[in-house]
């Protein structure tokens, strides 16, 4: 028999990824096997390139173990090769990417390898994340009014539900609230008290339709939301209370109706629509000039930028580029959009232009899958190697817990959990943006309390039931507990704390609740805070988990114990709890959740 585990520390440390030229130390036990001089450990990357080294026995014993260290930063694949004595060799490879078996032709366990100064901002680690959809969440005073450009349509109601094409066949995702900056900046304090550290803005520059993801001017604020200097002007307001801003950068297409597009006619500049001979021409791929393009996922209103084309990598990631004046302006980092469908050379440049202005800056991408073993475009990505992103958002661990609440596996859970812990470098892992709900998804309270999400035709007036909404809370309390839990920071979706309902998207970017919502989740999101607050330290450390068999969670982030029973039987605990409901005499009862005190290891 063959004995190695990837997850255990017996057998490899560190666990999980790798800096380069760190020291990696293995032992592999063989027990019971034809006699064998040492084992030599392969690490393949997908170059082609290998690296590899001896493990040297131990005596007489069947241990064998040394230490390596890797030079070259990438996802590799690595598996054993036993010399036996007559010259033969033994193949050691996983059966589930864990453990160790002997055969031929065994699949091979994954190591990510990161860049050996790859370093993210300390102070972000235990943090508390805050999304605002600009437009939805609060109405201030505007110094003054500045034009816009192309139709809007104006709520005269803060209350009224978004429109979509249910309600008008032209629809162009051109209906406006009001919300903006000053808006935000009013309501600083109360998100101080929710114990908020990070805001991340959906975006704010300039552009006919309220998502503004179809960007018309990088350098301008979008009118109905205010000015530049309202920016600054929030920005500096945040940082007196500790809080700072995040900008959503949308960077692979823009809008047809831009400065820089231009198809409709609305800026005086000369678009590349309007003319091959525009300074911004370049910038796209016409395939029939100029009524065809190559534009995003085949909507026309997003024409594809080539980020590559020297002239746009000039204006976004220059000395004096978007990328640095925002910076300047008073914002703390970047979210990317799509960061998928922007090319590594793109990347790599804003890294290293965001980073020179604030070496503690952050830069988030979305990604919806395993960011380390992420393919797009033919090839496999770096996003968290070291010379792109920081981190990305969390879409797989909401998954997982979704699917938890829903089964009580709690097995499938730790699974889902430990392929990103040990995925991701640990850089990475501790700002990970933590999500439950986003402008892209279904609300967190619809997700766990609707019977079914009903098809796009049916959600604008689709609400959850009293009862829905009582099961719903509840599970989201759950899950609020385990996003504030698991390592990484928890990011609120504004209004999830107050209950807000929504299905897909517009319906799930309302307006926030200012004079309702549900205010005891409201006070339970705050304690939650209050806790994470009050243990930073052990909420900015590593996870181990201590129980996950028989529908009973158990996990260990410093001192503090998270612990969730999804069984029928009580769950004894041997410490009162810090919070907890479904919690009596020394006992989580069957459907009982809440945070206490670990028990710290020996030494």
């Amino acid at each position: 028999m063959v004995f190695f585990n990837s997850r255990e520390t017996e057998y490899k440390r560190p666990f999980g990824a790798l800096r380069a030229e760190e020291p990696l130390f293995l032992k592999v036990v063989l027990r019971d096997e034809p006699y064998c001089r040492r084992i030599r450990a392969v690490f393949r990357y997908e170059t082609g390139e290998t690296e590899s080294g001896y493990l040297e026995k131990e005596g007489e014993t069947g241990i064998f173990s040394g230490v390596l260290r890797l030079q070259k930063a990438g996802l590799c694949f690595y598996r054993f090769e036993a010399e036996k004595e007559d010259g033969g060799l033994l193949f050691i490879g996983t059966p589930d990417g864990v453990r160790a078996t002997i055969g031929d032709w065994l699949p091979e366990w994954r190591l990510t390898v990161y860049e050996r100064d790859f370093e993210t901002p300390a102070e972000l680690a235990g943090g508390i994340w805050y999304q605002i959809f600009p437009d939805r969440f609060c109405r201030g005073a505007l110094k003054e009014r500045r034009p816009v450009r192309g139709e809007r349509i104006y709520h005269d109601r803060w209350e009224e539900r978004p429109l979509f094409v249910q309600d008008r066949a032209d629809f162009k995702g051109n209906d406006f609230f009001g919300g903006n900056l000053p808006g935000i900046r009013e309501k600083l304090p109360y998100l101080k008290e929710l114990g908020v550290d990070l805001i991340y803005l959906n975006p704010i520059f300039e552009s006919g339709e309220n998502h503004r993801y179809s960007t018309a001017d990088y350098d301008q604020v979008d009118p109905l939301l205010g000015s530049n200097e309202d920016f600054t002007a929030l920005c500096r307001a945040a940082e007196e209370l500790g809080i700072r801003i995040v900008l959503d950068g949308v960077f692979s297409h823009t809008g047809a109706n831009s400065r820089y597009f231009n198809r409709e006619g609305l800026y005086p500049d000369l678009g590349a629509y309007q003319s091959p001979e525009s300074p911004y021409y370049h910038w796209y791929h016409f395939l029939e000039y100029p009524d065809r393009y190559d534009c995003w996922w085949g909507f026309d209103s997003l024409p594809c930028v080539n980020e590559l084309a020297p002239d746009f990598m000039e204006y976004i990631n220059g000395e004096e580029g978007i990328a640095r004046r925002w910076m300047d302006r008073g914002a703390y980092g970047w979210r990317l959009d799509v960061a998928d469908e922007l090319p590594d050379g793109f990347l790599e440049a804003f890294r290293r232009r965001v980073k020179a202005a604030a070496q503690n800056s952050v830069i988030i991408g979305e990604v919806w899958e395993n960011a380390v073993e992420k393919v797009s475009y033919g090839a496999r990505r770096r996003f968290l190697l070291g010379r792109q992103c920081d981190t990305v958002m969390n879409y797989p661990w909401l998954e997982a817990i979704v699917a938890l609440l829903k089964s009580g596996d709690t097995e499938a859970f730790y699974r889902a959990v430990m392929e990103l812990m040990e995925s991701y470098p640990q850089p990475a892992l501790r700002c990970l943006m933590n999500i439950l709900s986003t402008h892209d998804t279904a609300r967190i309270l619809n997700r766990l309390g609707a019977d079914f999400i009903p098809p796009r035709a049916f959600q604008a007036d689709n609400y959850l039931s009293r009862e829905q909404r009582e099961r719903g809370t509840a599970l989201v309390k759950k899950a609020a507990m385990l996003q504030f839990s698991l390592p990484g920071i928890p990011c609120i979706f504004y209004g999830d704390e107050l209950g807000m309902e929504g299905y897909g998207d517009p319906y799930c970017r309302g307006t926030y609740p200012w004079e309702g919502g549900d205010r005891a989740l409201l006070e339970y999101y705050k304690s939650l805070s209050t806790v994470r607050q009050a243990h930073r330290a052990s909420f900015s450390g590593g996870c181990r988990f201590v129980v996950y068999e028989g529908r009973r969670l158990v996990f260990d982030r410093g001192e503090i114990r998270t612990a969730l029973n999804f069984s029928d039987l009580p769950m004894p605990m041997e410490s009162d709890p810090i919070l907890a409901e479904g919690w009596e005499n020394g006992c989580l009862l069957p459907g009982g959740f809440g945070w206490f005190l670990a028990e710290q290891p020996d030494g």
